[in-house]
């Protein structure tokens, strides 16, 4: 059985959860790099909202082609990294529409959309269904890295 109508509900809310969060966070801990060489909470909640233009392309491109090629996402690799340049207020703005988008598209699938398969050069399967589990996983361990940044003992992120 696959959980659609249970993930889906739950990726609605992220913005949400998102925005709630950062708004209990001092805006000077937002831009501390606090473990060398990894990103911010800034720049983990911009990416969010940058690879959420990504993802729903990507869903886009499953309701129009039958198998579609997807190319790799990497930031700073594949795709330029300037996640410290932008505004976090409009960031967060973005994500709250771009899901919604998503949520209302990814409702609108039929059966035939979400059997569909794809190429994509870093797994060995993928499918829409995959790449909505993957969403969900994504914007939940982007949040949960936030958190860590946020509340963490320095000695403990440290260790």
């Amino acid at each position: 059985m696959r959980l659609t109508t249970t993930i889906i509900p739950t990726l609605s809310q992220s913005p949400a959860i998102l925005a709630d969060m950062l708004h209990d966070i001092p805006d000077s801990l937002r831009k501390q790099h606090r473990r060398p060489g990894k990103w911010s909470i800034h720049e983990h909640a911009c990416h969010l909202a940058q690879a959420d233009l990504m993802i729903l392309e990507r869903f886009r491109t499953f309701a129009r082609e039958e198998h579609p090629v997807f190319k790799l996402y990497l930031p700073g690799t594949t795709v330029e990294d300037n996640l410290m340049d932008l505004d976090l207020e409009e960031q967060m703005a973005s994500f709250a529409v771009s899901r919604a988008a998503m949520v209302k598209l990814l409702n609108s699938y039929s059966s035939n959309v979400w059997e569909r398969s794809a190429e994509h050069p870093e797994y060995t399967q993928y499918s829409p269904y995959i790449l909505l589990r993957h969403t969900l996983m994504h914007d939940h361990f982007h949040m949960y890295r936030i958190e860590e940044l946020w509340l963490t003992r320095q000695e403990m992120l440290t260790r």
